[in-house]
């Protein structure tokens, strides 16, 4: 049988090789997969190779980098062949497809015209009547329509008939460009009917859940300084992820980050480093993508770190991009909420230490799978004791730097929007 085989560096630059042994042989980032690497270019379901007799088919599965086969983005699935070169959102891998032994092979379908003299083809094996006329071919399908037919009559008569579901419990989508608002629990929203939302719940004991994965306490909106922050937050928290389109911060989590730009939005620093941010918005969006990274993630974090002095952001951004992007491998930088573990753990990698998280987190998510995703957040981890206090507070005053970057007229701060 045909074999394929990858061969790749991992992280560590040690050189690998793997079988592709399964029919649906997936890889990615996340545990679950056949070939699960921790590094942050890729998605946590990145690629999918299938097996179809002796061909093998690769495919990506929408992945944030995507996926290059010979220099070539993948746009459909493709069939591999021995020596293709393909990267994994920036992690190459070479195919390796091992001849097999000649004497393995089936004959060619030309065979019979070397044989030897004398040597004749076998009989071909006599058709055999199954008994069954050719018009039951005809009529079965006609008549399996017939049934399904009438059964989809029945079921959508029966459908006037059922209770009529209180949805005055409200619950709330995660795609928050503004508040968000009261859905039915019923209600198909547009995602995938074979797949459950981490946001949508039943309409009866509803209980929201955050993009972290934890419970979301019942939401403030007749506050409008808790609005605000919501709403700005939330927008902050999806443009410094690589791929979170439904990151938010609502409930608790939102009257934290109020508290801390409370804190400080008089400083007269804070409005100065948002201006000169914008003045270098250009230098550092060219910073932030050779690194990968956001810049909207890069500015903050370099505001954050000038705290309450005034300076020079860009240089500042410099002085950290390179660490950011060794976090970032390690760590990923895909979710909003992952983005404020790295910020979080910014000094471990300024001192070298780039794998203690990560190790930790993957620790983890062994011990207690299904808390994946909020053992990947700052709330949990600091509830648990896994970060410090200091940790916690530095990713929570970028949180409340970013949030106020988006409007910061709306916190009092006499600057502009910064924006990229």
């Amino acid at each position: 049988m045909v074999e394929l085989w990858l061969k790749y560096q991992d992280p560590n630059g040690g050189e690998q090789r793997i079988a592709v042994d399964k029919e649906k042989f997936r890889i990615g980032r996340h545990s679950e997969n056949d070939l699960s690497i921790a590094d942050g270019r890729l998605s946590r379901d990145h690629a999918l190779i299938e097996r179809f007799g002796d061909v093998f088919i690769l495919s990506d599965k929408g992945s944030s980098n995507g996926t290059v086969v010979n220099g070539q983005k993948l746009t459909e699935p493709i069939a591999l062949k021995d020596g293709d070169v393909v990267s994994f959102g920036g992690l190459e891998a070479t195919i390796e497809i091992p001849s097999e032994d000649s004497s393995s092979q089936a004959p060619t379908p030309d065979a019979a015209s070397t044989s030897p003299a004398g040597a004749t083809p076998a009989a071909a094996a006599p058709a055999v009547d199954t008994g069954i006329p050719k018009s039951f071919f005809i009529i079965a399908p006609i008549f399996a329509l017939i049934v399904i037919g009438g059964l989809g009559f029945l079921l959508y008569l029966s459908r006037g008939s059922k209770p009529t579901i209180d949805t005055s419990d409200p619950t709330y989508s995660r795609d928050l460009d503004s508040k968000p608002t009261p859905r039915k629990g019923n209600k198909d929203d547009g995602d995938d009917p074979g797949q459950k939302n981490s946001g949508d719940v039943a309409t009866t004991n509803p209980t929201p859940v955050i993009s972290g994965g934890s419970p979301l306490p019942t939401p403030t909106a007749a506050d409008p300084e808790i609005t605000k922050t919501e709403n700005n937050a939330s927008a902050f928290l999806r443009k410094i992820a690589q791929n979170d389109p439904r990151a938010f911060v609502i409930g608790e989590p939102a009257k934290i980050v109020l508290a801390k730009i409370k804190t400080i939005s008089g400083s007269s620093a804070l409005a100065a480093n948002i201006g000169s941010a914008r003045r270098s918005s250009n230098q550092i969006k060219a910073l932030a993508a050779s690194k990968n990274l956001k810049p909207d993630l890069l500015a903050a974090a370099a505001i954050t770190k000038l705290g309450n002095s005034s300076g020079d952001v860009y240089q500042t951004a410099q002085s950290m991009a390179e660490i950011l992007d060794k976090l970032s491998t390690q760590l990923s930088s895909e979710l909003g909420e992952e983005c404020l573990v790295l910020i979080a753990v910014y000094d471990q990698g300024a001192a070298g230490d780039f794998m203690k998280t990560r190790n930790m987190l993957q620790d983890l998510a062994t011990k207690m799978p299904d808390l994946n995703r909020e053992i990947r957040t700052i709330w949990w981890l600091k509830k648990q004791n896994k970060i410090t206090d200091s940790e916690y507070e530095f990713a929570l005053r970028f949180l409340a730097v970013g949030t106020i970057a988006q409007n910061p007229k709306d916190f009092g701060v006499n600057a502009e929007a910064l924006t990229f």
